[in-house]
């Protein structure tokens, strides 16, 4: 009886080993390249930055890839104060304007994200994706037309790679990029 329980437990350790194999991507790396976004979205012109609202985390999805996700606001001055308790239609105009056009600069950051991402993973299989995905922070009384609240860009490794080493052009990645806004 000993005998039999003994062989048992031993199956069911090396079947649990060999379940729990090690990760794919090293959490080291992808901290690395969460802290490296942050610090893009930081740097982004300083004297009127984008204000980052947390900080970037990024996942390994087993039969995926990887993700990485932010929030931000678009305008980090864009708040009501005791000083300025509320914003007139013109500033609320203007505000519009400047958010709809550095949501493309956004979407630039994002899609460097992406190679850096692919370029920085190796381990990340050729054919499972890299998606950057950020919430976008908007005010209740803000005009949000044509400013989602999130983006998320996807694309496999590969045709991140073959960008980078100069397979595939600009327009060819534009192209590769799946970019969906909620």
């Amino acid at each position: 009886m000993k005998r039999w329980l003994l062989i048992a437990l031993v199956a069911g350790i090396a079947s649990f080993s060999a379940s729990s194999s090690s990760p794919v991507v090293d959490r080291g790396q992808v901290a690395h390249l969460e802290r490296k976004f942050d610090s893009r979205i930081a740097g982004y012109q300083p004297l009127d930055p984008f204000e980052l609202l947390g900080s970037t985390r990024g996942f390994y999805l087993e039969d995926y890839g990887v993700l990485f996700t932010s929030e931000l606001n678009l305008v980090a001055a864009a708040v009501v104060t005791p000083f300025r308790p509320a914003f007139t239609p013109e500033q609320i105009e203007q505000l519009h304007v400047k958010k709809v056009a550095r949501l493309q600069d956004l979407k630039q950051m994002m899609r460097a994200q992406m190679v850096d991402v692919a370029l920085g993973l190796k381990t990340v299989p050729v054919d499972q994706r890299v998606a950057v995905g950020v919430s976008i922070f908007r005010f209740g009384w803000e005009d949000s037309r044509g400013i989602p609240s999130q983006v998320l860009m996807e694309a496999h490794r590969r045709e991140l790679l073959d960008f980078e080493s100069g397979k595939l052009d600009s327009a060819g990645l534009d192209k590769a990029i799946r970019t969906q806004e909620f």
